[in-house]
């Protein structure tokens, strides 16, 4: 199916009540019958699926990582696809504790673009249906490992997520979710991600020799018709 074009309608003189029709609802207020305007909500792009991904908990490093061939989370549109993007539609993360623990480090984690040809092979994840009556087996990748691309960084990150510390053994701050990519926010604020191009999640801070901080990764996406 083609992707929406913008269009107006003009409507004729309805005086022989042979015009096109509005759609509309009508509802008793008070003593009177009134007539509503009915609003359906509509997307920009024709959306194919959605899928939903959580990644298992992972610890923080004491090495931070490149981003190209290290990263927490990989995701591609292959480059053989033809006529879909893929969006991010939220994307966060939750950290804690695990152990009493003084963190004297800041570690965080980038999100950045890249290019690559290819798809990506390599321990490759599944996420899960929206809706299994309206799913399509997703033509984007998700994988913990770069293998199947060579990944080259686009621009300087789109979005960070700082983990949370301690400034003694007891004392922690921020151990809720944060949010890179908000569900609230618009339609156009959702990047895109068309055949060859793709995110990458990864710690670009290192953390603390023996770092015992956990975080917990988690993703909506959907694939749209650019047909």
């Amino acid at each position: 199916m083609a992707a929406p074009v913008p269009a107006i309608i003009k409507l004729p003189d309805d005086s022989a009540g042979a015009g096109p029709k509005i759609r509309g609802q009508s509802q008793v207020v008070g003593a009177n019958t009134v007539f509503e305007h009915y609003y359906v909500q509509t997307r920009q792009a024709k959306i194919l699926s959605i899928y939903r991904l959580a990644l298992v908990q992972n610890t923080v490093l004491a090495a931070a990582q490149n981003g190209t061939t290290a990263g927490m989370l990989f995701g591609h549109m292959p480059s053989t696809v033809s006529g879909k993007a893929m969006r991010l539609r939220r994307l966060s993360a939750s950290s804690q504790h695990s152990t009493a623990l003084a963190t004297p480090t800041a570690p965080r984690l980038l999100v950045r673009r890249y290019t690559s040809s290819g798809g990506l092979s390599g321990a490759l994840l599944a996420p899960n249906i929206n809706d299994s009556l309206v799913h399509i087996t997703p033509a984007c990748l998700f994988s913990l490992a770069n293998t199947g691309t060579t990944v080259v960084h686009v621009g300087i990150g789109f979005g960070t997520i700082g983990l949370t510390g301690a400034l003694t053994a007891v004392g922690a701050y921020h151990p809720d979710f944060i949010d890179v990519i908000d569900p609230g926010e618009d339609e156009d604020d959702w990047p895109v991600f068309r055949p060859g191009e793709g995110f990458v999640v990864y710690q670009d801070v290192a953390g603390t020799t023996s770092d015992t901080r956990k975080f917990n990764l988690q993703l909506v996406a959907d694939e749209i018709d650019t047909a």
